[in-house]
């Protein structure tokens, strides 16, 4: 057989024509719909051929030599000894072919630069309806697959040494009589034979192996593609399907599977329930300038806008890591790049394909709180800690009635977690996928996705709005490609997404930190209504710290509702023209894309009526129920409804142009690549007083790509990126960022050849280059800044006149320029068995400079006050390793087998910032890894008694009064006190170090099972904002009322150390490691069954089924990260916000 003879097909080629009338009407609405479909467009070169009476295989020879096509063909189809007469002269392939194939039945299939010979056959179908069994012959049945157990349809069943044979159904299914002792050879096009000989099988079940020697892997790099052998740049590319997701967010499905990223998902709101992600750790201080570069399409996006993709619709996405694979994005390659590619029509009949699912979601974990009873009891005892014979804040009595459950009005013991939320919530998810060509010039792929999400807020009757949370998303996607002449191809690409979102007017992080403070026992939640009350009499307790209340969660959920409208629309318009006729392998291609983004917010509010118990109107019945009368708190309370609206929009523009070049002459092959690039961001709508954003955003530069290898064994590739923003003053504005990269494939040389059977793949790579960051808190830092509305001048005889006035509030400096990212990567690639097992690993190293930071030392004399400029002073470094392993085995034809595992280590270190001048190193920040908690104190447990608090050093700088059970610090410069200069920075970052993850497929006949594990390590979190008590009446977390230092309870490894009932707990609420906990946690992240019918697929799956973790008193995922820009160092790792889901997922896929 000759070697080329394979294709790459891995899909089943034709499905049922289900829903082909619904569907016309849906996309005709959308004016999208083709009328017809048939094959993919051929893609044709000029040749002159002029060959008499020689074989076919010579003149496939001739125009493989003369053009770029490569034929695939299979020796019992056609006879390539055959001798022809051709004479062609400036023609297409396909007159060549034709010449070729006259008076024959053979035919021919284009597909790219690949030329398919092929034999016509009558259906499986009808063939299968006409065989009868003849004598002497047995029936043979079974099914044809590949290596991942997709089915394969058309794969030629032949009879050895006969002409007898039948090919597989859409399905992959085939019935055939043959001879007795008769052998069977199984050929598709991209894979290798196989032959059997049944024996006294009946049944036989075939997976056919993909032909490596003719599959040539694409991955996507910067503005192109390239052979995957030829990649030498650290990048990973993979596929949806490779990835079983239940969740509702793609970006949740990142964490461990992806070697390089790192990955935290920080909320389960549905609609903002997306994780941050990083690649290769972060490296810079301010958070707006540690994101990757995302694009879809080519289109700059954010990771709103790729959560609200559909799985189906994504072919596949491709992490760019180092400075080769970034370098042509120069100042907007830093961080990383990640690049998503859509799915195109791949020609021929419509193919349709609907997924339909529904999910059921729950809290991974709530924090257990103390019960009203818990609560009073601790309470009176805090009070008691700290004022011995003070009065307790509840009496005996009320204790006591709590306990005995009299009137709930009177003695509240409420469950706020239980009145507010409920305890699943459910979720449907509608995908419909359309694909398929047109006359042989135009493939279409068309998609529509429906997601409606609700979320744990309960409804109650009387509630005037409703608000629970209700997210509403459409998407559309619609990619059609046109050959318009042999030489030139035109694509247009469009996604539009809408969100219709309504929710409470509170933000619901705000009322689940609310139901952890608020008292159990206070009030209740609602008083009764009487007849002359036309509203909700709300509970609540009058001296409290607002408005002289208390917070009640539930009136701030009634409270109002919030109603948001966004549409998100990107476009891509791509072409392509070959310029062959200036010299072979010339072309230009160029990318224009707009992404509009439009948001309209509606908040609706009224005002509530709290009301508490008349003490003085307490009356106990003497069959033991109550009497009372209420009285208002507040007297502002309105249900009059008042609306108030905000509106936003933006759009991004981006131009790419690109001259390409590539040829190959003998062994070796040459390509290169020109680009000019431009990008545009403007803001509709910016702040009145906000001109940085109304000048809008501007990038402009040029970059290039050469490559190069010699023989498939030697590789090199140089990048550059020269680019501009308008960020900085004229000198400034413009940066030139190269790189270069080195691979060697050991196993493409001769002497290794008798290693292969082995070590299929030997590759080792290299890189280093310079990539930029012009990302930073603040933009213009070359510009002083001002504003109008500054501080008032008072003048006048009693300087009772004042006027406000231009005031400066930062001095520019014009040496501002980007940060610089020198980076350098090791890479190894090793495939044993037929690359069965195949270990990528990566050892990079980053040495980010010139980070632009907001000066800290400049001296009060300057004068500056708050208004010191930036300066490109800040310096990181980040190194560490990622690593990926996979391994696949076909046990039989019935049970396939993977593995997969990823493993990434990033540790960066601030090497300067710009801080005080410290009397002692532990006091600076750098030396130790970014994102830390401090500057803290370092704690040595809890004072045992007297004794020990005396014959320690002084604290009484933290706390005066310091009694046994408080906490015990660490005195670090010896001077035997306690004070700020003893604090330094502790534990490991907040952003985990450590990211991995592991997994395994199979498949048995048609059953198919997946599970995958997630994990991460060194990272801490601290436990902020969980003291109970103080002025606002907070409640005690659950771990608090079960292990707390107390007289009874002298225990020095308490979990929480001696209670105070106020807020001035200086020594207990200070920074110190006491709060500090590992976060490291192994979570079961995924876990899917499936099972197949010819047409459909039914599967259960769940996401966050299971989480092992030495911290327990929350999600420690939820904890372990806050991104609030505006959050400090104390805000990190509060976990009491709204909670990560469980969720259990049922859905069903149709091919049609």
């Amino acid at each position: 057989m000759n070697n080329n003879n394979k294709s790459c097909c891995k899909k089943s080629l034709f499905r049922r024509e289900l829903w082909v009338v619904r569907m016309a009407f849906l996309f005709l609405t959308l004016g999208m719909w083709p009328a017809n479909a048939a094959a993919a467009a051929p893609k044709a070169t000029l040749l002159s051929i002029n060959a008499k009476n020689k074989p076919v295989k010579e003149v496939f020879a001739e125009i493989e030599k003369k053009t770029e096509y490569i034929f695939f063909y299979s020796d019992d189809i056609v006879d390539v000894d055959r001798s022809v007469s051709v004479d062609v002269k400036n023609g297409s392939v396909e007159t060549v072919l034709d010449q070729i194939f006259r008076s024959t039945d053979n035919s021919y299939e284009i597909k790219d630069r690949q030329i398919f010979i092929v034999k016509p056959e009558k259906s499986a179908a009808k063939k299968n309806e006409s065989v009868r069994q003849q004598p002497g012959t047995k029936r043979i049945t079974g099914t044809v697959t590949d290596a991942k157990g997709n089915p394969l349809a058309g794969v030629n069943v032949i009879v050895k040494g006969t002409t007898i044979g039948v090919s597989s159904n859409i399905d992959g299914t085939y019935v055939i009589d043959i001879p007795l002792h008769a052998s069977l050879v199984y050929s598709y096009i991209g894979y290798l034979n196989q032959e059997i000989t049944p024996g006294a099988e009946s049944i036989c079940n075939i997976v056919l192996d993909e032909d490596n020697r003719v599959m040539e892997e694409v991955v996507v790099v910067g503005f192109g593609q390239q052979k995957k052998e030829s990649v030498i740049g650290a990048i990973q590319s993979f596929k949806t399907s490779d990835m079983k997701m239940p969740a509702a967010n793609l970006t949740n499905s990142f964490a461990g599977r992806i070697a390089g990223v790192i990955s935290v998902q920080q909320s389960g709101e549905p609609g903002a329930d997306g994780a941050n992600f990083w690649i290769r750790g972060v490296s810079t201080f301010a958070e707006a300038a540690q994101n990757p570069l995302i694009l879809i399409d080519g289109v700059e996006c954010s990771s709103y806008d790729l959560n609200a993709l559909a799985p189906e619709v994504i072919e596949n996405f491709s992490i760019l890591k180092d400075a080769t694979a970034t370098a042509l994005y120069g100042s907007r390659g830093a961080n990383g790049v990640m690049i998503v590619t859509t799915k195109t029509g791949q020609g021929g009949k419509p193919k349709i394909n609907l997924r339909v699912e529904g999910r059921m979601s729950m809290p991974t974990q709530i924090p257990e709180l103390a019960d009203g009873v818990q609560y009073m009891r601790m309470f009176n005892e805090a009070i008691e800690a700290r004022t011995p014979g003070a009065e307790p804040k509840f009496s005996e009595e009320a204790i006591q009635g709590t306990i005995d459950k009299l009137d709930p009005y009177v003695y509240p013991n409420v469950n706020w977690y239980k009145e507010l939320f409920k305890r699943q919530t459910y979720t449907q998810a509608v995908n419909l996928n359309v694909s398929g060509g047109i006359a042989k010039r135009v493939t279409y792929f068309m998609s529509a996705s429906i997601t409606n999400e609700s979320g744990l807020l309960k409804q109650a009757p009387e509630n005037p709005f409703k608000n629970n949370i209700h997210n509403l998303r459409y998407s559309f996607q619609s990619n059609v490609s046109s050959q318009l002449t042999k030489t030139t191809k035109v694509g247009v690409k469009l996604n539009i997404q809408v969100q219709d979102y309504t929710g409470p007017l509170n933000d619901v992080n705000y009322l689940f930190g609310r139901v952890m403070w608020a008292s159990p026992s206070q009030f209740p939640v609602k008083f009764p209504q009487t007849g002359e009350m036309n509203y909700i009499p709300f509970g609540n307790k009058s001296g409290g710290p607002q408005s002289n209340m208390y917070a009640n969660p539930y009136a701030s959920l009634a409270q109002g509702v919030n109603e948001m409208f966004r549409t998100t629309s990107m476009g891509t318009l791509d072409f392509e023209q070959k310029l062959d006729f200036i010299t072979k392998g010339l072309s230009i291609t160029g990318q224009f894309s707009l992404k509009v983004f439009n948001s309209t917010s509606t908040g609706k509010y009224i005002s509530p009526f709290y009301f508490e118990i008349d003490p003085n109107t307490l009356v106990k019945n003497d069959d033991g129920s109550y009497t009372y009368d209420l009285r208002s708190i507040n007297t502002n309370g309105s249900n009059a409804a008042v609306a108030r609206n905000s509106n936003s929009s933006d759009r991004l523009t981006n131009t790419n142009i690109m001259l390409n070049y590539q040829r190959e002459f003998g062994k070796h092959d040459v390509n290169a690549q020109f680009i000019y690039l431009q990008r545009g961001y403007f803001r509709n709508n910016p702040a009145s007083n906000n001109y940085n954003a109304a000048l809008g955003e501007r990038n402009q530069g040029i970059a290039g790509r050469l490559t190069y290898n010699f023989d498939r064994r030697y590789y090199t590739e140089f990048n550059f990126a020269y680019n501009g923003s308008d960020n900085f003053v004229e000198g400034k504005k413009f940066g030139f960022f190269p790189s270069i990269a080195l691979g060697y494939i050991l196993s493409n040389e001769k002497f290794f050849e008798p290693l292969t059977k082995v070590v299929s793949l030997l590759k080792v790579r290299g890189s280093y280059g310079l990539v930029g960051n012009s990302l930073t808190s603040e933009r213009f830092q070359g510009y002083t800044h001002l504003t109008m509305d500054g501080k008032s001048y008072s003048f006048g005889p009693a300087f009772n006149s004042s006027m406000k006035g231009a005031v400066i509030t930062r001095y520019g400096n014009p040496y501002a320029t980007w940060e610089t990212s020198l980076k350098k990567n090791i890479g190894l690639e090793i495939g044993l068995f037929d690359n069965r097992f195949l270990l990528i690993a990566d050892f990079f190293r980053e040495n980010r400079e010139r980070i632009l930071l907001t000066r800290q030392t400049v001296p009060a004399t300057v004068g500056m006050g708050s208004a010191t400029p930036f300066a490109n002073m800040g310096k990181t470094r980040n190194q560490g390793v990622d690593l990926s392993l996979e391994y696949n085995h076909v046990f039989n034809p019935d049970f396939l087998l993977t593995f997969k595992g990823t493993f990434t280590y990033a540790k960066n270190t601030l090497i300067f910032r710009d801080e005080p001048d410290y009397e002692w190193d532990y006091q600076y920040e750098r030396g130790g890894p970014m994102n830390r908690i401090g500057p803290a104190y370092v704690a040595l447990g809890l004072f045992k008694d007297q004794d020990d608090i005396d014959s320690s050093p002084d604290q009484s700088a933290v706390m005066a009064n310091v009694r046994p059970g408080d906490i015990k610090y660490k005195d670090l410069n010896g001077d035997k006190k306690i004070d700020q200069y003893d604090r330094t920075y502790i534990g490991d970052p907040y952003i985990p170090q450590i990211v991995y993850g592991f997994g395994l497929s199979a498949k048995y006949k048609r059953w198919d099972f997946s599970v995958y594990f997630q994990g991460v390590s060194k990272v801490s979190i601290y436990m902020n904002d969980i003291h109970p008590f103080g002025v606002y009446h907070k409640n005690v977390l659950g771990f608090v009322a079960k292990d707390y230092w107390s007289e009874s309870n002298p225990n020095p490894a308490a979990a929480y150390p001696r209670l105070s009932h106020t807020d001035g707990r200086d020594n207990t609420e200070v920074l110190s490691s006491y709060w500090l906990r590992d976060g490291a946690f192994l979570r079961l992240k995924n876990l899917e069954i499936g099972y197949s019918f010819k047409w459909m697929r039914v599967y259960l799956s769940g996401a966050n089924l299971l989480t092992f973790s030495p911290f327990k008193h929350w999600d420690p995922e939820l904890g372990g990260y806050d991104n609030k820009p505006e959050s400090s160092s104390a805000n990190r790792g509060n976990g009491l916000r709204y909670p990560l889901q469980k969720i259990v997922n049922i859905g069903a896929q149709f091919n049609f």
